[in-house]
């Protein structure tokens, strides 16, 4: 599928742009309330409190990943425009 960002209303690129990651960030939180359900009910509450500890930081460790990602597409998009594609290689 090809979709060109640059031309067309700007609301429906965003929203087709971004929607990726909305779906992304969904499922997460959905694997993140089925674990919190099973470990609680079937584990204990020690088991779900180690659940709730680890989902804080599997959020961090998402969050720097996603914005070394951002970041780094700025480069490529750059290099991309610059017409440089061996240096983006």
């Amino acid at each position: 599928m090809n979709y060109n960002l640059t031309s067309g209303k700007i609301g429906k690129s965003l929203i087709i742009f971004s929607l990726p990651m909305i779906l992304g960030n969904l499922i997460q939180q959905l694997y993140n309330i089925t674990d919190t359900l099973i470990v609680g009910k079937g584990i204990g509450p020690v088991a779900l409190s180690a659940v709730a500890s680890s989902y804080a930081l599997m959020v961090l460790l998402t969050s720097i990943v996603l914005g070394l990602c951002m970041g780094s597409s700025v480069v490529f998009s750059q290099l991309y425009g610059a017409e440089k594609y061996k240096v983006a290689k």
